[in-house]
Formats: structure tokens, C-alpha cells, sequence
């Protein structure tokens, strides 16, 4: 998940709220120290030490912090309360946009990764970011500035829904790692993509009834509908292998269990002709919580299309984007006591 903002020139800095909207002014800060780590308001430099394919069009780039010293405080706390994210500056264009880090693959690997951050790019189509990103070889110096926190987990979460399309997978895996830290919760997972290699090798923990006419969510804001109904069971591979996401979910699953939690994943593809339906939502929503009372919320993550059909869009108040009214498919819901918020 990322968000676009131009640096502009000597302006006061907007902080965390402001800087999560992405429509805030920019000052072009430089590292005030020789041994900074990420800091909030200064960038510092991070070395691209790998670019690791996971389709066609996305890659996970492995940044290492340039100084080599431990991660800040800011950093070891936003890891566990839910949503976060770094800017990353494209220095010729002075514009930076926030991308959603992944989390640690292992317990192991949280050492290590307090030298590291991981990130899901896509490469977009007239994406000045995510092209000069793509560009860049391996040894490459990118500058981050961070974090911030976008959403933070209330204490007393029980149950989690989230929807996540394309890239939105980042938070939505941020949020499993975050649930490991809450013995007894549950998380049910629907991601959608538009091909199954961003995917490849996810399978459903749970059946989902594929019979009957749907329709994808970008196909359902445009008004285009199917020529024909075609019935695939949905997560089905096209090969055995696993995609590198698909693997890293499955650890997360792992992980999940051992901390006495759950956590349960659907997949869905376009090209398989299958999509997330209310009606998949709906037999996530328990009449009474789990294990007896608790925060319940279903959480929207993704291209601001498939936010947009499902919760509606969000808005820009006071230059800051805000969650606006509840809109889309979720506004003719009956959603009991679940909460919903758009990330």
C-alpha cells in the first residue's frame, strides 16, 4: 500500500496525521546526524540489498539501514500496534510516497530485520515511484523517513476481517503479525488480485460457493458485467509452487497457532473468475464474539477503487484525508457491532 506527497520547500513539517494523508506539504530534510536511523522527520539513507520477483510486475526490495545501527524505538513500537509506514523519496522528482513495510518472516528473522526493511512494489503503469524504483540496481542508496502509524489495534481486539486487494496484502499482513500479541484472537483474510501470479500456490482455508453470476470489484465501479459465468474452485494454483507472499502468509498462519491465535486466508483471482462476494463476508460475522467480549472490525486495504466499493470513499477534511461516511456494499450490510475502517 503506498501514498504519493511532493516535498516542497521550506514549509513547517506536518506530522504523523498529516503526513498519513500523503496531501501534506513536504520540507526536504537531510540527515541531522552521521549515525540517524529512520527517524520522522529526516530522511535517512537505506541500502537496496535485494529485489526478489514475485510476479511479473511486483517485487519485494529488501532495504538495509545505511548506518548499520538498531532500529528506533518508533520503529520496534509501531511493529506491534497495528498499521505503519515509511516514505521513500524520489529524489529527482522531490515527491515521496509512503509504503507499507512487510513483516518479519520468522521469529528468527526479528533480529535481523532490525537492520532491515522489506516492502511489496508494484510496478504501475505510469508510476513515477514505482518506476524509478523498479530502475534502480542493487547497491542503490534510497532514502526513508518514518514511521508512521496509520492504525493502531485496540487492546481488547477479538476478531479481525480484512479485505485486501493487490499490494493492500502489506497491512493486512502487518495486522496478523500485530494479532500474535492478542492470545485468542481471530483473523479472517480475503485477498483479492487481479492474477493468479501474484498468488501463486494460495490456497482457502475455508469453501467459498462460487455458483451464480458475480462480479469483480473494478468490473462492478465501472459497470461492465460477464459475458458468461465460469465456476472454478477458487484458490485452485495453477502449478504446485508457492509465491513468495503465499509463503510468507503461510508462516504468518504458523505463527498465528503457535501464539494461540488464528488466522484463516481466502484467495480470490479476476482471471479465475472469482471474487469477493457479502455474501463471504457475512459467514465470517458471528452473531456473538469470540470467547466473550471484544472489538470486532473489519478492515479495507487496497487500490482506492476496491475501498471505494466496498466502504466508500474517504475524504479530505482540513487537508487531512479522514474516513468519511460508510459507503459501498458494506453500507447495506448489517454489520451488528463491527466496526469498519479504511486504510
Amino acid at each position: 500500500m503506498s501514498r504519493l506527497s511532493r516535498i516542497r520547500g521550506p514549509r513547517p513539517l506536518y506530522i504523523c496525521a498529516a503526513t498519513i494523508a500523503g496531501g501534506a506539504a513536504y520540507r526536504f530534510l537531510q540527515p541531522e546526524s552521521s549515525n540517524a536511523s529512520l527517524h520522522p522527520h529526516d530522511f535517512a539513507p537505506y541500502i537496496l540489498v535485494d529485489k526478489q520477483p514475485v510476479s511479473s510486475t511486483s517485487a519485494i526490495f529488501t532495504l538495509h539501514d545505511g548506518f548499520g545501527v538498531p532500529e528506533p524505538d518508533s520503529v520496534t513500537e509501531a511493529r506491534k500496534r497495528g498499521v505503519w509506514s515509511v516514505q521513500a523519496k524520489q529524489p529527482q522528482l522531490q515527491i515521496a510516497r509512503a509504503y507499507t513495510p512487510l513483516p518479519s518472516i520468522s521469529d528468527e528473522a526479528d533480529e535481523v530485520d532490525g537492520h532491515n526493511l522489506r516492502f511489496l512494489i508494484r510496478k504501475e503503469t505510469g508510476g513515477e515511484m514505482s518506476n524509478y524504483l523498479h530502475r534502480l540496481p542493487e547497491g542503490s542508496t534510497i532514502e526513508l523517513r518514518g514511521p508512521t502509524v496509520e492504525y493502531k489495534l485496540p487492546q481488547d481486539v477479538k476478531e479481525v476481517i480484512f479485505l485486501a486487494g493487490g499490494t493492500g496484502i502489506a497491512p493486512a499482513m502487518q495486522i496478523a503479525q500485530a494479532l500474535q500479541r492478542s492470545p485468542g484472537s481471530t483473523m479472517h483474510l480475503l485477498w483479492a488480485n487481479r492474477r493468479r501470479e501474484e498468488c501463486e500456490g494460495g490456497l482457502n482455508d475455508a469453501t467459498v460457493n462460487t455458483s451464480g453470476q458475480q462480479s469483480s470489484w473494478w468490473k462492478g465501479l465501472l459497470g461492465l458485467e460477464r459475458t458468461a459465468a465460469q465456476k472454478l474452485p477458487v484458490g485452485t494454483p495453477k502449478t504446485a509452487n508457492k509465491g513468495l507472499i503465499v509463503q510468507e502468509i503461510e508462516a504468518l498462519k504458523e505463527r498465528s497457532r503457535a501464539a494461540t491465535g488464528e488466522l484463516n486466508v481466502q484467495y480470490y483471482v479476476d482471471e479465475e473468475k472469482s471474487f469477493i462476494k457479502p455474501g463471504d463476508l457475512a459467514r465470517q460475522m458471528h452473531t456473538e464474539p469470540v470467547d466473550g467480549a471484544g472489538s470486532r472490525l473489519i478492515l479495507i486495504s487496497g487500490p482506492d477503487g476496491f475501498i471505494e466499493y466496498w466502504a466508500g470513499k474517504k475524504l479530505w477534511v482540513d487537508g487531512r484525508e479522514v474516513q468519511g461516511r460508510l459507503g459501498g456494499m458494506l453500507a447495506k450490510m448489517d454489520l451488528k457491532d463491527w466496526k469498519v475502517f479504511k486504510l
